[in-house]
């Protein structure tokens, strides 16, 4: 059953190729005469009166030369049948696409548009659309980065104006130490005694400053010696300076911030501007040249961080 129907399907294969069905009716006209009288034999002619007329025609008429003449032929009209179907297809595409809309454009009402026009104006349109909403979008970020432009330039005028104050302050009280110092004169002995009083007083003041000085670094240092790590173990043994300022940054939820910043101290890379603002600000940090650095408290509760990290805040 299988090879039955793979070979009608071989045989429908063929009957349906272009080729072959041109051939068969090239086939068809040629020996109309032996299809003909297949069909149609005279009521007296025996089988062998029919065997013998088909052999005598195909004898006659069917020859090797006469098939290849015949196939060739079936070629020939199976390309005209190509160039017909591609010429009137050719043909009605022009007069659909070409023609009539040419003559539709001059006789229909000028405020009916084609529908080429107005594809291509839809087009524009969107184009014009997708331009619109990304000048829009970069007009968005420039108003943003303007606007915090803005705020700096706000902020800097603010520090300068103080910056100012503070200069006026001090020509101020220059002034009137001049002004003490002019009415002085007269005395010079009095004058004298007052310069040395002075000279005592910023030498024992500058001595006191560099006692205060090495005392706040011995008492940062107490924190950086490797025993004192063995100590220091729990939040409570810290002085309460230190643990309001843990407090603090924990209270404004800025702990997170401060371990960002002690990380980009400590390895480097990037960090937002904001987030140093804040700890300079708070007095975690301090600017130093061209490169920040944590204040002596920032340092302690960095080196102590991770017992900080479970701090709680009542």
């Amino acid at each position: 059953m299988e090879v039955i129907n793979s070979f009608f399907s071989n045989i429908k294969d063929k009957l349906t190729n272009p080729y072959f069905g041109t051939l068969i009716l090239v086939l068809i006209i040629h020996h109309w005469e032996l299809w003909y009288t297949l069909f149609n034999f005279d009521s007296d002619c025996t089988l062998q009166d029919k065997i013998f007329f088909i052999r005598t025609y195909i004898n006659d008429n069917l020859s090797f030369i006469l098939f290849m003449w015949e196939a060739l032929q079936a070629i020939i009209y199976m390309f005209l049948g190509y160039l017909i179907i591609v010429g009137t297809r050719s043909l009605v595409i022009w007069v659909e696409f070409g023609l009539m809309p040419m003559i539709t454009g001059k006789i229909i009402n000028k405020d009916v548009v084609r529908k080429n026009e107005y594809d291509n104006v839809v087009k524009e349109r969107e184009e014009y659309f997708d331009q619109y909403e990304e000048q829009r979008k970069n007009v968005r970020i420039f108003s943003k980065t303007i606007d915090e432009q803005t705020e700096q330039i706000k902020q800097k005028d603010e520090n300068l104006l103080e910056q100012s104050n503070t200069i006026t302050r001090t020509i101020k009280e220059l002034d009137i130490t001049k002004k003490k110092l002019e009415n002085s004169e007269t005395s010079n002995k009095k004058n004298t005694i007052d310069i040395l009083d002075l000279n005592e007083s910023l030498n024992q003041l500058k001595n006191e400053n560099e006692i205060k000085m090495i005392q706040i670094e011995n008492f940062s240092n107490i924190f950086f010696y490797p025993v004192s790590e063995t100590f220091f173990n729990s939040p409570d043994k810290f002085p309460p300076p230190i643990t309001d300022k843990v407090a603090e940054l924990k209270k404004d939820n800025k702990w997170n911030t401060f371990l960002s910043v002690g990380h980009f101290f400590e390895n480097g890379g990037t960090i937002g501007g904001e987030a140093l603002t804040q700890m300079i600000e708070k007095g975690f940090a301090f600017e130093r040249g061209s490169r920040e650095e944590f204040t002596a408290i920032g340092k302690i509760i960095w080196r102590y961080r991770e017992i900080f990290n479970n701090y709680k805040v009542n």
